[in-house]
């Protein structure tokens, strides 16, 4: 049966491995957040229908989103983050549900069977549909004791009718003759150019206001020094360290069980001890002019690591304890309805020895700024004086609940408080205001010297500016040093233009144009009709991704658009 087991990881185990990842994020996506609980007022379960779908459902909403990752896997796409994940759920839903309108059938066996030739997951080493891929793909997806059965045909069928759907908004993308030319002239023009440039850092203007400039400036800008809301709290911590030794004495069943399921950590502790013992063996040798002994991998086992076996088994379960005891304390105020500070209160807390304490007043954004465990910290704001007790909490040391004490109303500190950050406030602001007002001066001073007949580059450099000369080059294949917002500036120029001030990285960048040369294109030409194919492709992508995000729109719960709005 290991044997199996075995073989059957090593010929399955990444798509098995990949499909446990998709499981975790929808879990994490579909559950985090919607399960009422004992410590948050939010008990009142409320329905957030998309399209029929209940998106507060891990039911119905976890099966989708089982199908969006199953997709994304299908057609070798990757999410990046959180909001592409939902965006293709609330995608795919808006879709289905259009598909059902307007009648697009599920494909026939034909159709279906033509449709997974396509897909990239089932290619083979030759860059062909592979059966075996295929095979082994569905084997190993369906292996997950918690992946439905059939889920992958499921995926494809809606993925097929999705398609059609999407080919159908589409459309066949509209465009304009004098679009195409615009773009492929644009593309082949050749320029010839030059840059100068004063580096934001290398300006040092003489900034001195005096202290009726910065309370007027303060006075204008006072809503950018408010404080947030902000929480008082406490927090009751139960140390690890006050259990050590409590625990029954493991026996060696139970020690060996923990070696094996810590065993890397155990044999990278055992070598990282042991490799300075190995060190001064190998010097000694040398020094004695031995030849360097051979290197011997030596096999950590359990009997030389027992000692630090059984120590991590000891804190591992000390851990262990002071978690249960801290989620006892929760459950218990929870359980018997203990109010804040009352009688009732401070005997649970002396009779679990431990006290209160306080925490500086923190607002939402800087929870992540703590020492403290920064999920403890934000759970501070589902709270009120009605659930004022967090869930038990990992921190350094062993578990801590927070205990919820009241919020500071968002307040403007008197310019007393601040005036520091004022000052460093109006200094930025006046020197980039300065800044733009020396790009000003110095086009002005460039325009002039290049009309009486200077070179640019000469001018330029009088003023000490850095100058870059790109000598000619078709737009389509600009130089990979020219900063492509300087480039799309020389094209809106006329030869022998100046463009205004640019900041480019840090650095303020005047455009010269040098030269410039746009051709007279046929209409047989190669470039004009690839350009208009591109954009033909790209308003029928436009329209399609246009119409969707509108389906989305319209789908969404009334609160949702208003938020958004």
């Amino acid at each position: 049966m290991i044997s199996w087991i075995q073989h059957h990881l090593i010929r399955h185990g990444r798509w098995i491995f990949l499909t446990l990842l998709a499981v975790i994020i929808i879990a994490f996506v579909f559950t985090i957040g919607n399960t009422p609980g004992c410590t948050t007022d939010r008990s009142n379960y409320q329905e957030s229908l998309f399209y029929g779908i209940d998106l507060n459902s891990r039911l119905e909403a976890g099966e989708i989103g089982q199908k969006v990752s199953l997709s994304a896997m299908l057609n070798g796409q990757q999410f990046r983050s959180d909001q592409q994940f939902q965006n293709a759920l609330t995608g795919r839903i808006a879709m289905l549900s259009l598909a059902d309108e307007i009648g697009i059938p599920a494909p026939s066996q034909e159709a279906l069977a033509e449709y997974i030739r396509t897909k990239n997951a089932f290619r083979g080493p030759d860059g062909n549909f592979s059966t075996d891929s295929y095979v082994n793909f569905v084997d190993s997806y369906e292996s997950n004791p918690r992946a439905p059965k059939g889920l992958v045909i499921k995926a494809l069928e809606e993925d097929y009718r999705i398609e059609q759907v999407n080919e159908a908004l589409a459309g066949p993308g509209y465009l304009l003759p004098a679009e195409a030319s615009a773009q492929a002239r644009q593309s082949r023009t050749k320029l010839s150019l030059a840059t100068a440039g004063l580096a934001y850092n290398d300006f040092q203007p003489e900034i001195e206001p005096d202290e009726a400039t910065l309370k007027a400036y303060y006075e204008e800008n006072k809503q950018r020094y408010e404080i947030p809301e902000r929480v008082q709290a406490s927090y009751v911590l139960f140390e690890s360290e006050r259990f050590t030794g409590q625990a029954d004495e493991a026996d060696e069943a139970e020690l060996r069980e923990h070696f094996a399921a810590n065993r890397a950590d155990f044999v990278a502790g055992y070598e990282a001890a042991n490799q300075t013992d190995a060190s001064s063996d190998g010097e000694e040798a040398e020094a004695e002019g031995d030849a360097e002994p051979e290197k011997q991998t030596e096999t950590v086992t359990f009997d030389k690591v027992r000692e630090a076996v059984a120590q991590s088994y000891a804190e591992q379960q000390a851990s262990l304890a002071a978690n249960e005891a801290a989620q006892a304390f929760a459950y218990q105020l929870y359980r018997d309805s203990i109010e804040l500070d009352s009688a009732s209160f401070n005997q649970l807390l002396n009779d679990n020895g431990v006290s209160l304490t306080e925490i500086e007043p923190y607002t939402e954004a800087g929870a992540r700024q703590r020492a403290l465990s920064p999920e403890m910290l934000e759970s501070a704001f589902a709270l009120t004086g009605k659930r004022y007790y967090s869930d038990a909490y990992e921190v350094d040391g062993g578990y801590a609940v927070l205990i919820y004490k009241g919020r500071i109303e968002p307040k403007i500190p008197p310019y007393e408080d601040v005036a520091a950050e004022v000052a460093t406030d109006y200094s930025t602001q006046e020197k980039r205001r300065l800044f733009n007002e020396k790009g000003e001066s110095l086009k002005s001073e460039l325009e002039t010297a290049v009309s009486e007949g200077t070179a640019f580059a000469e001018a330029a450099e009088s003023l000490d500016l850095e100058v870059t000369s790109y000598e000619s080059f078709e737009v389509k294949d600009a130089p990979s040093d020219l900063n492509r917002s300087a480039l799309q500036q020389a094209q809106s120029l006329n030869e022998g233009e100046i463009s205004p001030m640019l900041t480019l990285r840090g650095t303020g960048t005047f455009v010269y144009v040098k030269s410039k040369e746009v051709p007279e294109l046929s209409e047989e030409d190669p470039d004009l009709a690839q350009t208009r194919t591109m954009l033909e492709r790209w308003a029928s992508f436009t329209t399609r991704s246009d119409l969707t995000n509108e389906l989305i729109l319209r789908g969404l719960p009334a609160e949702s658009t208003e938020t958004a709005e």
